[in-house]
């Protein structure tokens, strides 16, 4: 799924609300979020979504109004800790469990820098940090940004692959619900800002997806 396909999958998920650049990009996970603004800019210019600047913020949303509808409410964040010290505490707590160091890396053809690589390349991994928790609503943009990372990772041919998740332990779950038994060969943790690593269960791996 493309980086447009994801905005507007979201788009559609919180419809009829608007939503502003901020919460597409903590929603689906495009880094950096300067492409957020210039996808958004350019569907709005093409007609496949609306949009109107409030209060020196843009709100977009998909339904057929022109004015614009509720917003989502934008909380601030209740977690303590930014993406950056949630890769640290990350790296810290996956290179004790596979008792190795882990850093930032290249695997194999893969075009991506992962966040963390083993010394030879055996193991790789990545990170998701909500800072918006989605609640209990399955969420396709947060599914379709997982799936992609669990692409990529098993695209590596590492024989250990895993992806790690803080602040949102629900959308890890409701992906394992529905997609655990294809994704075997990648391990999805949950890192508590205490530094608590738990592996998540992969339910369907043993009773089958759910639709």
């Amino acid at each position: 799924m493309t980086n447009r396909e994801l905005v507007l999958t979201y788009l559609r998920s919180v419809s009829p609300r608007a939503a502003t650049n901020r919460d597409i990009a903590e929603a689906t996970g495009i880094e950096p979020p300067g492409p957020v603004y210039d996808l958004t800019q350019e569907s709005m210019e093409e007609g496949v979504i609306h949009g109107a600047k409030h209060e020196r913020e843009w709100f977009f949303w998909l339904d057929g109004s022109e004015t614009l509808p509720e917003a989502l409410s934008t909380p601030k964040p209740a977690s303590r800790l930014t993406l950056r010290q949630f890769e640290d505490l990350a790296r810290s707590a996956l290179s004790e469990h596979y008792n190795t160091q882990l850093a930032p890396g290249w695997v194999g053809t893969v075009h991506k820098r992962f966040r963390f690589v083993s010394p030879g390349g055996g193991i790789v991994g990545e990170a998701k940090y909500y800072t918006r928790v989605g609640g209990t609503r399955w969420a396709p943009a947060k599914a379709a940004a997982i799936a992609k990372l669990v692409w990529l990772l098993e695209k590596t041919g590492a024989p250990e692959t895993f992806l790690v998740f803080g602040n949102d332990r629900q959308a890890p779950l409701m992906w394992l619900e529905r997609y655990g038994n294809l994704a075997s060969r990648v391990t999805l943790f949950f890192l508590t800002e205490d530094g608590e690593l738990e592996e998540l269960p992969s339910p369907s791996a043993v009773g089958g997806g759910s639709s």
